[in-house]
């Protein structure tokens, strides 16, 4: 029940809230109402049994040849409801899935960034891009499959249980000593002999949900690491690290292959019963009804109608027996993007929360004491006041803090004390791990507005004045390159100042944005920077004695 409960809480806003809820709830309607006709062509079909094995068994050939244009008929009709209900599902499946994942992928790449806040505070869930890419997939899927199964069952109880019944007739148990007449004693028999075999079922393969959930969750991290070795091929290769990678990706992949087999080993157990259930389903309906058939009582078609309408309804009362894979690795799947959703609903500590937005004489002013997550002291009593055409500059040791002043300056790192005053531009922010993203040249230069909102003059003007015009022809292209591995340190460095030329962003902080830059190149970004963002208010983290040199403002940060 609770993860009825949660799963109603996550695909509670899609078919609430969501533009398409109401084709959606059109298009759902009429996929359970095809699927659930097929429950009617079964019961035709049950009867066309009875009619056309009476029809076998007395020679009747004039019985027999209407008969088999009649099954063509049905199974014809039979086949188009089928192959529709199946299309209009998968239209159902694909109209939800992109809304839940804009939905998710619109909270966890937040404005206020999320995504980044939430690794700061270690708060971010496992392997966030198998919640989106995978399990939404999977949880959509298997829930629609589940419930039109899980209806058509009921269906099937309803339709089948009043043949059984009325074909089984009664049974006396004087035999074993009870004078009394169980009527349609087919049904119980029926219903008896299922809910014995569901609780075996639930028996068996209850370590499955379990057991789904772990074998998600350490593929996830497997894939992870083995994404994480293309992205840093270079430094592997560079330090002759392929061995003890390789150890590490066996290590995880053990994991896989241990959590594997003990999934394999459940399975193999369920199967045994689920298997030998289906089998012995077949002929148990034969043996209960062979006396009547044996004294007349019933001919041979009612024979088979009877056999037809046990194995329907012992199949929809053991619709849990069939579905309890399916629902181990929903339920596995719930239970992951639960996980998700708490994690994008976490209130994190606003960062922002000390940040004024006004009119002030600089770009930015800052008086902060910054502190470590756990409380303990980071920098004290730090001044700043960054004013338009400036080029600040700020130097210290190594891990003193001054990537996390850029952090708090530009709203990520809540761990301060003190106040910051800024204009209603929000600060560009450039970390020294640089990223660009798989998009076009004219959509890294405009980035991250549209690259219609540039034009062609400017963006040429950017490339070539940071030394990069053999990236020209690339312009009218709308091709996505792979720029972090096209690209050397330095141009990637250098193509990020033509996107700053490009976009001229009023408050800007720079990170170690030239160290793979030489003293030459370096002087040359700066005075780009310089030249083309005069009204700017620019501050830069740097040791590179180039950079200190060049400031209109150098500070000096100590522990």
């Amino acid at each position: 029940m609770h993860q009825l409960i949660e799963f109603w809480r996550i695909i509670r806003p899609f078919w609430r809230e969501s533009p398409k809820r109401k084709s959606a709830v059109a298009l759902l309607l009429f996929v359970v109402g095809l699927s659930l006709s097929t429950v009617w062509f079964s019961v035709k079909l049950n009867d066309w049994n009875g009619r056309f094995f009476d029809a076998i068994q007395k020679l009747d050939g004039q019985a027999v040849y209407p008969l088999l244009w009649e099954f063509i008929l049905i199974v014809s009709a039979f086949v188009v409801v089928l192959v529709y209900s199946d299309w209009l599902k998968k239209k159902l499946i694909i109209d939800w899935r992109t809304w839940m994942t804009e939905d998710l992928c619109k909270r966890w790449l937040s404005e206020d960034g999320r995504q980044y806040r939430l690794q700061l505070e270690n708060a971010q869930p496992d392997n966030p891009d198998q919640r989106i890419a995978e399990d939404i997939n999977i949880l959509i899927s298997e829930s629609l499959d589940l419930l039109i199964s899980f209806l058509r069952s009921l269906l099937t109880i309803f339709s089948f249980a009043a043949i059984l019944w009325s074909l089984s007739g009664s049974i006396s148990l004087e035999k074993i000593g009870l004078p009394i007449d169980v009527p349609g004693y087919m049904l119980w028999a029926c219903i008896l002999y299922t809910l014995i075999a569901t609780g075996i079922t639930h028996w068996i393969g209850k370590p499955l949900m379990k057991l789904n959930f772990s074998q998600q969750k350490r593929e996830a991290d497997f894939r992870a690491e083995l994404v994480a070795q293309i992205h840093n091929a270079e430094a592997v290769a560079g330090a002759h690290g392929e061995r003890n990678e390789r150890a590490r990706l066996m290590g995880l992949f053990d994991r896989v292959a241990t959590n594997w087999r003990a999934l394999m080993d459940k399975n193999r157990n369920l199967s045994f019963f689920t298997v030998a259930f289906g089998q012995v389903t077949q002929l148990v309906p034969i043996f209960l009804a062979l006396p009547k058939f044996l004294s007349g009582a019933i001919m041979l078609g009612g024979l088979m109608q009877i056999r037809i309408a046990f194995q329907q309804v012992a199949s929809a009362i053991g619709w849990f027996i069939y579905a309890y894979r399916d629902i181990a690795r929903w339920s596995a799947t719930v239970d992951r993007l639960t996980g998700f959703e708490k994690a994008l609903n976490v209130r994190l500590q606003e960062a922002a929360a000390d940040i004024e937005e006004e009119t002030v004489p600089a770009n930015l002013e800052a008086e902060l004491t910054l502190t470590l997550p756990d409380g303990a002291p980071l920098l004290q009593n730090v001044r700043l006041g960054l004013k338009a055409g400036t080029l600040t500059v700020i130097r210290g040791a190594s891990g003193i803090g001054k990537s996390c002043l850029l952090r708090a300056l530009a709203g990520f790192w809540p761990h301060y004390e003190g106040r910051i005053w800024r204009t209603q531009d929000k600060p560009v922010w450039i970390p020294q791990r640089l990223w660009l993203p798989t998009v076009s040249l004219r959509a890294i230069l405009a980035y991250p507005q549209a690259p219609s909102s540039v034009g062609d003059q400017e963006c040429l003007q950017a490339i070539r004045d940071v030394g990069l015009a053999k990236l020209e022809s690339l312009l009218s292209e709308d091709q996505p390159c792979a720029w972090m591995r096209m690209l050397s340190g330095g141009e990637q460095q250098r193509l990020l100042i033509a996107r700053i030329l490009v976009t001229k962003p009023k408050i800007l902080l720079l990170d170690e944005t030239t160290s793979a830059l030489d003293k030459e190149n370096t002087l040359l970004m700066l005075r780009l920077i310089k030249t083309h963002l005069p009204e700017s208010a620019v501050l830069f983290v740097s040791h590179q004695s180039v950079v200190h040199d060049a400031a209109d403002k150098l500070i000096d940060i100590k522990a």
